[in-house]
């Protein structure tokens, strides 16, 4: 009889930057401008969350960028800009 093997331990693959630190999703463990790029995804996530949440039939009303960016809650950029890309982007799926 053959002694069983223990199973080999996979660890999961971490993301790395340029300099060598490990990536993360945390925003309090990131610096700044990582911090704002994660506050930018979610209001792009925001935007495709949105467009998902209108009913197909209204798609067919909307007159492009006009009625799109009147659903957009956001004044000023890169907010306004981010929230209208994720918009669009889920109207492609």
């Amino acid at each position: 009889m053959s002694p069983q093997s223990t199973p080999a331990k996979v660890q999961q693959a971490r993301l790395r930057r340029a300099n060598g630190s490990a990536v993360t999703a945390c925003p309090m463990c990131m610096g700044a401008n990582d911090a704002e790029a994660y506050r930018l995804s979610r209001i792009q996530a925001e935007g495709w969350n949105a467009a998902h949440r209108i009913a197909a039939r209204t798609f067919d009303r909307l007159d492009g960028t006009t009625h799109i960016e009147s659903l957009n809650p956001y004044k000023s950029d890169p907010e306004r800009t981010r929230w209208s890309i994720g918009f669009t982007s889920a109207l492609a799926y």
